[in-house]
């Protein structure tokens, strides 16, 4: 049985399916967009590592629980499938399922998959904010722990948040994008939270497209940090990544601009390049982020750079400035150094 494509399995298998990406954060992959990327007809969105890490749900029948892979597939250096890979796999797949591609996978089957290259296990607050998101896509009742969550937001005390659950709160986030009065409650207490609650709400909500008024809220909490005589950059990085899921807007572009203006840190050039790279659409951000790094951070130009530059909405942008006379001394031989390592 010759089956090139996982979307050709899971159909010729009579399942429906949705696709997220897992990498940099959680994000919803549409099905015809993932047929393009598997035909070689585009690149891979959001590659992490030079791969795509993919949640695959599936199920036969409406309400059912669905089935879910997680899926590290290799990406080539212009950020295509490598469909050798895919194939590697789903001959695997078919070699346990036999001629019923619709059968359920028992747990030694689950177990025998997992042992090859091309599966991986997300950690516990990525794994807690998609499972919250496909309970919300599939219509599937939330955990048990969302009750407790909306309660204890309702009436915070500090004697028994140690209960809440991740998923609960994971749960809660999921619910902003389309709750106006839970973003109105949520921006009104959340700095009076526990800062472990905190921790975790902001963590939740960088996997979701939170409304504006709640991410311009959390940009706002930067500046009393900012203006404190240490200012802790994990703090700042936790802020700036809670507004991951949004697309592009000008108070975020302002404020990267300005604190990049403040020779950040490690962390704060990580959490750019990892989480807001949409913003480094912008030329001239992405050249005073990249000058910066070459300046101040060249331990970590050639990652950064690399992962940057595989992006598929930066890389012609980076391309075509390659050779720019108007890029720092630094930032060209930093640019001639890692090419140098390349050839």
């Amino acid at each position: 049985m010759q089956i090139n494509t996982l979307s050709e399995f899971l159909t010729r298998a009579g399942t429906k399916f949705c696709l997220y990406d897992l990498g940099r954060r959680l994000q919803p992959l549409k099905n015809t967009d993932f047929e393009e990327i598997e035909a070689g007809r585009r690149p891979y969105p959001w590659p992490l590592q030079r791969h795509a890490w993919l949640a695959v749900s599936y199920w036969s029948k409406p309400g059912q629980p669905p089935y879910i892979w997680f899926l590290k597939l290799p990406l080539d250096e212009r950020g295509l499938l490598n469909p050798a890979a895919v194939k590697h796999f789903l001959s695997a797949l078919v070699e346990q399922l036999g001629q019923d591609l619709g059968a359920p996978l028992t747990d030694a089957q689950q177990q025998q998959l997992a042992q090859t290259p091309f599966t991986f296990q997300p950690p516990q607050d990525k794994l807690a904010a998609f499972h919250a998101r496909l309970s919300l896509d599939l219509g599937l009742p939330p955990s048990a722990y969302l009750a407790p969550a909306q309660a204890y937001l309702e009436a915070p005390g500090l004697d028994n948040w140690q209960a809440l659950g991740l998923q609960g709160l994971a749960d809660l986030v999921a619910r902003l994008p389309s709750d106006e009065a839970l973003c109105r409650q949520l921006a009104d207490r959340l700095f009076d939270l526990p800062l472990p609650v905190q921790n975790v709400l902001l963590s939740q909500c960088e996997h979701h497209t939170i409304p504006s008024p709640l991410a311009r809220t959390l940009l706002d909490a930067i500046n009393p940090e900012l203006e404190r005589q240490q200012p802790d950059e994990e703090r700042i990085a936790l802020l700036l990544r809670a507004t991951a899921g949004c697309t592009p807007f000008a108070a975020r572009r302002d404020k990267l601009s300005s604190l990049l203006a403040m020779a950040p840190g490690q962390t704060l050039m990580l959490t750019i390049a990892a989480r807001l790279w949409q913003e480094l659409t912008d030329e001239a951000l992405l050249f005073a982020f990249l000058d910066i790094l070459a300046r101040q951070h060249g331990d970590l130009f050639n990652g950064l750079f690399a992962e940057l530059v595989s992006t598929p909405a930066l890389r012609p942008l980076i391309l075509a400035n390659l050779h720019n006379p108007a890029l720092s001394d630094e930032l060209r031989a930093a640019i001639g150094n890692l090419l140098t390592l390349t050839r």
